[in-house]
């Protein structure tokens, strides 16, 4: 990305930042509540996605400034009570997004992020997680591109 490492830290952990970029292309993302920090946690709900509105909660395992952030993550309804993915029910209930950032000069940084299963998910749940990697990579790329255009725009 074409911006700077303390930057780049600031738009994943700053609140007035994360609704401008997450979520996939065609989705937003209201964040109801959130307190990034270690313990802290947010709750979102996403809409664009078809006609349905997703309700999420991540909980802030690590944040190492500037370099990491760790968070897990999963579905829930509108009162925060874990709830299965709204369009795949054998989705695993919860999920752990690992951030790395690194500068590669004064005005880029690396981004490498890998998403995986934890928790008790049974072999079933899984094989629905990696079965859909490649949409789970559209995703994100969708998030990435509006971030590109977000940062262009600060």
């Amino acid at each position: 990305f074409d911006a700077p490492l303390n930057l780049m830290f600031e738009v994943w952990t700053d609140p007035k930042h994360l609704g401008h970029w997450t979520g996939p292309a065609g989705s937003k993302i209201n964040y109801i509540r959130a307190d990034i920090k270690p313990g802290g946690s947010v709750f979102y709900c996403m809409t664009g996605v078809g006609d349905t509105k997703m309700y999420g909660k991540a909980n802030y395992l690590e944040i190492v400034k500037p370099h990491r952030i760790v968070y897990t993550q999963a579905f829930c309804d509108e009162n925060e009570k874990i709830t299965r993915h709204p369009m795949a029910p054998t989705w695993p209930e919860v999920m752990k997004t690992s951030i790395s950032l690194e500068a590669e000069g004064p005005d880029k940084t690396r981004v490498t992020l890998k998403w995986e299963v934890v928790g008790e998910a049974t072999p079933v749940e899984r094989e629905t997680f990696n079965k859909a990697k490649a949409g789970m990579s559209q995703g994100w790329g969708g998030s990435f591109d509006k971030l590109e255009e977000y940062l262009a725009n600060l």
